[in-house]
């Protein structure tokens, strides 16, 4: 009798020991597996952009993958243009979202984001891009073209319109970094 007690007491602990370990295991992989996957993706209203779920924004109508915030939402401070190559240049060098190949957007692929349709917060003024975006982000971003010597062009976002202005110019100005998405 003392034998068949202790068996049993020996299995009991061993199918509890198998419990405990499988538990284990079970809370291990669903860790892991949390850490490497990917955050959801979120398609906007319309289904042209896709929040990639590490601050970018991919365009799936011009294959452009944007930050989510511009310049002055990460850093909390006005560029000018030199300051906005340097801005692009420190995001390739952290490999920001995992890429390094960022860049200051043309004029051309600014105006792609503007939809006077749509409002996305407003910092001094409507910023008229997609929701999907961070809010309350600046009106007007630059763009990778110098105008002259002095002067470069950007976009406004409650306008659509491109302006010329001096390189040195801060006032309500930033930057929306850009890669190609493919």
């Amino acid at each position: 009798m003392r034998n068949m007690i202790k068996s049993n007491l020996g299995k009991k602990a061993i199918f509890t020991a198998m419990l405990i370990l499988a538990a284990c295991v079970s809370l291990v992989t669903s860790f892991v597996y949390a850490e490497n996957s990917e955050s959801p993706k979120v398609w906007s209203q319309d289904n042209r952009y896709v929040d990639n779920g590490n601050d970018t924004i991919t365009d799936t109508k011009t294959g452009l993958m944007w930050m989510k915030k511009d310049a002055y939402q990460m850093k909390g401070h006005l560029l000018d243009w030199n300051e906005s190559l340097v801005f692009v240049e420190m995001l390739n060098g952290e490999t920001f979202a995992e890429h390094n190949d960022w860049r200051v957007p043309t004029r051309k692929e600014l105006v792609t984001l503007y939809e006077s349709g749509k409002t996305n917060g407003a910092f001094v003024m409507n910023v008229h891009i997609d929701p999907i975006f961070a809010t309350n982000g600046l009106a007007s971003l630059w763009s990778n073209e110098p105008n002259g010597r002095y002067n470069a062009f950007g976009v406004v976002f409650n306008t659509g319109d491109i302006f010329s202005a001096p390189k040195s110019a801060k006032s309500k100005k930033s930057v929306r970094a850009v890669r190609n998405a493919k």
